[in-house]
């Protein structure tokens, strides 16, 4: 059985040792609560701008979901583009899914600069129908070529069969901007980079209590007082205690993710396409190769936890889907705890005067917490107004316990509908020639991945 406390990407890299924790009081210009992904992109871009920053993570850097995701980087939000459109029209989708495709950029420049070792970005990305649907795809490739200017190919059946050996998939939308990456390599370089700069980032370190009242906030934490200028929320689940309204809005969401024993050649059989993957449904599945490995991606609970069996699951998914890698043994599993809001965007922007929010990216894929940290920044320091293109998705609360049962039910349900559309169309290829698909399925599927 493989160890779930410890992921694939922390057995690559070297034993880091605890950075200090909070011991006095301290002031500074901005607060940064969370040292994932969202705190430390936050605290970067501000600290470009010439503030002083200190970052309180009541954890270690990188060991939430920051660190455990997939690491795919490309355009769009958990919310699918069509209820995107539907939420604010096309005009305001179009100003958001601009700000994704800003959000890859950010990372692209970051990983690609040279200052962050380890990261090993790769170029691509797949979204892939499991049903036989041409004409659906074109549509999606037209609506984001025309109306979205986002680079996108359409990949036939063919050839998305030459490079993903499975009968499983047909038609593909090809990203060529989008990429993937080592994720807590991102994460430990980056909080590198912010110490050589002058930030100062307290691990174990909680926020327990704030006053975020007057031009002058204080926040206690174990081991200390903070008083800043500024306080930005930016921890991936909040525990509520600084701003309650933050901590109901936002649900803890798992996924789970194995990484294959070496498969050698086997693999190549299988998966040649270097970049990464997933498919079109909901929930589905997502995948890359890494080295001679296969990692692989599914599910959805709002139970936290690794559950029992987990390694088991995931070889079973490989095997079904490409039949060439059955039998491949799990070599690392674990989960991963997003944070969900309920309207499935991230949340950014100014709660108050002086209190910022960058919070709730599971799902969106890493772009949108290094946009976030680029939003807050030049919002706070400069007056940047964008920020409010997300003020449609505020803090809304999920209800309780009640609200992570309909969570789950939701996604049981969507499982169900995916199985059902594809029972039907596999019957209806089997009676007619293929003709594509007609029916009114999203025009982009949610990034089912562990973000930050």
């Amino acid at each position: 059985m493989t160890d779930p406390t410890r992921t694939f990407y922390a057995a690559q890299l070297p034993a880091r040792e605890p950075r200090r924790k909070l011991a006095h009081d301290i002031d500074c210009d901005v607060c940064v609560i969370g040292g994932g992904l969202a705190g430390l992109w936050v605290a970067r871009a501000l600290a470009r701008r010439g503030r002083e920053v200190i970052v309180l993570e009541r954890g270690r850097v990188g060991g939430g979901a920051s660190g455990r995701n997939a690491g795919f980087v490309g355009p769009g939000y958990a919310e699918p583009l069509e209820g995107l459109i539907r939420r604010v029209g096309i005009g305001h989708a179009r100003e958001l899914w601009a700000l994704s495709r800003e959000g890859v950029e950010i990372v692209h420049r970051a990983v690609h600069g040279g200052a962050l070792p380890h990261v090993n970005p790769v170029a691509g990305r797949l979204l892939v129908h499991r049903v036989d649907e041409e004409r659906l795809a074109q549509r999606q490739v037209e609506l984001l070529r025309r109306q979205f200017a986002t680079p996108v190919e359409l990949w036939d059946t063919r050839r998305v069969r030459d490079v993903l050996h499975s009968p499983e998939f047909h038609q593909a939308l090809y990203f060529p901007d989008a990429f993937h990456l080592d994720p807590l390599a991102l994460v430990h370089g980056l909080a590198d980079e912010l110490e050589r700069h002058g930030v100062r980032i307290f691990e174990d370190t909680e926020a327990l209590s704030a006053d975020l009242a007057g031009l002058r906030k204080s926040m206690a934490a174990s081991g200390g007082r903070v008083r800043a200028h500024h306080v930005v929320l930016a921890s991936g689940v909040p525990s509520g205690r600084v701003w309650p309204a933050v901590g109901r809005a936002v649900i803890p969401v798992s996924t789970f993710v194995g990484v294959t024993e070496p498969l050698g050649e086997k693999l190549g059989a299988a998966v040649q396409f270097p970049g990464s993957i997933a498919d079109f449904r909901r929930a589905g599945h997502y995948f890359r190769r890494i080295g001679d490995r296969l990692m692989w991606g599914s599910g959805i609970s709002t139970r936290v936890g690794t559950p029992a069996g987990l390694e088991r699951r995931l070889a079973r998914e490989i095997g079904a889907t490409f039949p060439d890698l059955a039998g491949a043994r799990i070599e690392y599993a674990w989960s991963g705890t997003m944070a969900y809001a309920a309207h499935r965007m991230p949340q950014i922007g100014l709660l108050r005067p002086g209190v910022w929010i960058a919070a709730a990216f599971g799902g969106h894929g890493l772009n949108t917490t290094a946009l976030a940290g680029e939003l807050v920044a030049s919002g706070l320091v400069e007056g940047d107004r964008r920020w409010e293109l997300f003020a449609p998705f505020g803090l809304v609360s999920f209800g309780g316990p009640i609200g992570r049962i309909g969570v789950q039910a939701s996604y049981w349900h969507m499982q169900m509908k995916d199985r059902i559309r594809e029972t039907r169309a596999r019957e209806a290829g089997r009676r007619a020639p293929p003709a594509g698909g007609d029916h009114p399925h999203d025009p982009h599927p949610s990034h089912t991945t562990v973000a930050s």
